[in-house]
C-alpha cells in the first residue's frame, strides 16, 4: 500500500499497517468454506455486514490512496488534497459509529456477561458486550469530532494577523469548547475499565453488577494459558489510552488552539497537521483499531482466526499506532505543558473533562503569553 512513487522509505508504522490488511485479507480470503467471507454475506444482520464491509474498503482505500499526496506544493492540487481528506475522513468516521452501533443493535450482545476481569475484544470464550460497543462509538464520535476541528483550524485561522487579539483568542476559545463538549455526555455512555480486567478482586466487580440475574455468563476459565498475556496487554492498553486522551487528544487539540501560528492561502511550503504522512497514517490506524478489536474477536469465534494469531494481529496494531503517534509531526505539535495540565486536572477532578481542557487552555495561553513578554 506503500506508493512506489514516494522517494522515501516507509515507516515503520505504515509497514504495520500493510503487513496487518496482508494478513488479515489472506486469512478471510484462504480460510475453510470461506467462511470469514460469509460474515459480510449472512441474512442476519444484513445492515451491520453491509455497514462492516463499507468501513474495511474505506480503511484499504485510505491505505491505498490516501496517505501521500505527492504535488503538495502545487496550490491548487494542495486544496484539492484537502478537500479529499476531509471528505475520506468524515465518511470514514462516520461508517464505523454506525458499524459499531448496528453490532450492538442486530446481536444479542446485551445479554452477555463476560466472567470478571474478562473483556470480549480479548478472551477467547467470552463475546463483546453490547456496553463495550456503545463506549466505543463514543470515542469514535470524539475521533471524528477532533479530525473535523484540524481541518477546519487551518481556514478559520487563515489571515489572523489581521484581527485584535481579543477576537482571535474568542474564536480559538469557541472552536476548542466545541470540539470538547462531546466530553459533556460522556457519563451516558457505559464505562469499561481496562484495569478491571487484571484485577483479582472480583467480589466488588460483582456488586457493581446489576443485571448478573439476567445475562448468560461467559468467559474464559482464570487458569487460561494465555491470561498472562491477556492482562499484559490491557496494561499496555490503559497506558495507552491515557497517551491518547491527554496527549493526542485533549494535547493536541489544546496546542493547536494555543498556537501563534496563523495560516495563509497562498502558503504553498507546508502542509497543515490533518494532511500530512505522519498524521494521515496515524488516523488510519487508529480508526482501524477501533474497529478490529471486535472483528477480529468474530473471525476467532468463526474459527477464521485462532485466538493466537488474533492477539498477534491486535498487537500489532497496538505497535503501529503507537509508532505513528510518535511521529514528530503528531506528538510534535503537542505542547507538553498542555498535556501534563491536562492529565494532573485528569486526577485532580476527574469526570469533569470540558471544564478541565478550557482551564487548561487558559493556562497554556496566557502562560506562553507571559514568558514571551
Amino acid at each position: 500500500m506503500w506508493s512506489s512513487t514516494n522517494n522515501h522509505h516507509p515507516p515503520l508504522s505504515i509497514s504495520g499497517l500493510n503487513l496487518f490488511f496482508t494478513l488479515l485479507l489472506t486469512s478471510l480470503t484462504l480460510s475453510n468454506n470461506a467462511s470469514g467471507l460469509k460474515l459480510f454475506t449472512h441474512p442476519h444482520g444484513r445492515l451491520h455486514r453491509l455497514t462492516g464491509l463499507f468501513h474495511l474498503l474505506c480503511l484499504l482505500y485510505g491505505a491505498l490512496f490516501l496517505i501521500y499526496n505527492n504535488h503538495h506544493t502545487q496550490n491548487v492540487v494542495k486544496n484539492d488534497w484537502q478537500m479529499k481528506c476531509l471528505v475520506y475522513d468524515i465518511t470514514l468516521g462516520t461508517s464505523g459509529i454506525i458499524t459499531t452501533l448496528t453490532a450492538a443493535s442486530s446481536f444479542p450482545h446485551r445479554h452477555i456477561l463476560n466472567r470478571p476481569g474478562e473483556s470480549g475484544t480479548l478472551a477467547k470464550r467470552a463475546i463483546v458486550t453490547q456496553g463495550e460497543m456503545v463506549e466505543h462509538s463514543f470515542y469514535q464520535g470524539v475521533n471524528l469530532v477532533q479530525v473535523v476541528y484540524l481541518h477546519l483550524v487551518t481556514w478559520a485561522l487563515v489571515g489572523e494577523e489581521r484581527l485584535e487579539v481579543v477576537v482571535v483568542f474568542g474564536k480559538r476559545f469557541g472552536m476548542l469548547l466545541l470540539v470538547t463538549l462531546p466530553w459533556a455526555i460522556r457519563k451516558r455512555f457505559p464505562v469499561n475499565s481496562f484495569s478491571a480486567n487484571w484485577r483479582n478482586n472480583t467480589v466488588e466487580m460483582n456488586k457493581n453488577n446489576r443485571h448478573d440475574n439476567r445475562g448468560i455468563r461467559v468467559g474464559t476459565e482464570k487458569e487460561s494459558k494465555y491470561l498472562w498475556l491477556i492482562n499484559g496487554m490491557y496494561r499496555f492498553k490503559k497506558w495507552q489510552y491515557v497517551f491518547y486522551k491527554h496527549v493526542i487528544l485533549h494535547g493536541l487539540n489544546i496546542s493547536v488552539a494555543s498556537s501563534h501560528q496563523s495560516y495563509k492561502n497562498d502558503d504553498t511550503t507546508s502542509l497543515p497537521l490533518p494532511l500530512t504522512p505522519q498524521w494521515r497514517i496515524f488516523w488510519l490506524l487508529l480508526n482501524t483499531s477501533y474497529v478490529m478489536e471486535f472483528f477480529l474477536q468474530s473471525l476467532v469465534k468463526r474459527q477464521v482466526l485462532t485466538q493466537k494469531f488474533m492477539m498477534v494481529l491486535n498487537a500489532l496494531l497496538m505497535i503501529s499506532a503507537s509508532i505513528a503517534s510518535m511521529e514528530s509531526n503528531v506528538l510534535g505539535q503537542v505542547k507538553v505543558e498542555a498535556a501534563v495540565i491536562s492529565l494532573f486536572l485528569n486526577f485532580y477532578n476527574r469526570g469533569h473533562d470540558v471544564l478541565n481542557t478550557m482551564v487548561t487552555f487558559i493556562i497554556v495561553h496566557f502562560g506562553n503569553k507571559f514568558i514571551r513578554m
